[in-house]
């Protein structure tokens, strides 16, 4: 017997609204069927009016669990494409942060 089984799109386990639609044959999951974007905002247009140092304080707000995550891989993005070396010094500080961040997920 073909059973579909929906989970989401708002589920606490859930950080950003998904929606499964799990099909299974008895104990088995024999189809998927995944939906995303029910929270698109847009921000890589919004981002293209905006100058390269307006653009971390937007992503800064992509997501509110990850919020040094994505800042720190566009300053790293936008360092790799103009050729800038950072010090050492803000390496270990982004690195410290990051570490902190994940702490703080784990934790959730």
């Amino acid at each position: 017997m073909r059973t579909t089984i929906p989970v989401g799109p708002y589920h606490p386990l859930i950080e950003e609204p998904e929606l499964f639609r799990v099909v299974v044959e008895g104990e088995r999951v024999v189809d998927i069927d995944w939906r995303t974007s029910f929270m698109h905002r847009g921000i890589e247009k919004i981002a293209e009016s905006k100058t390269y140092d307006q653009v971390v304080f937007l992503v800064e707000r992509i997501c509110g669990i990850c919020s040094t995550s994505h800042p720190i891989a566009f300053c790293n993005a936008v360092e790799n494409l103009v050729g800038i070396e950072i010090p050492d010094r803000a390496k270990y500080i982004r690195c410290i942060i990051a570490e902190l961040e994940r702490i703080h997920s784990h934790l959730l």
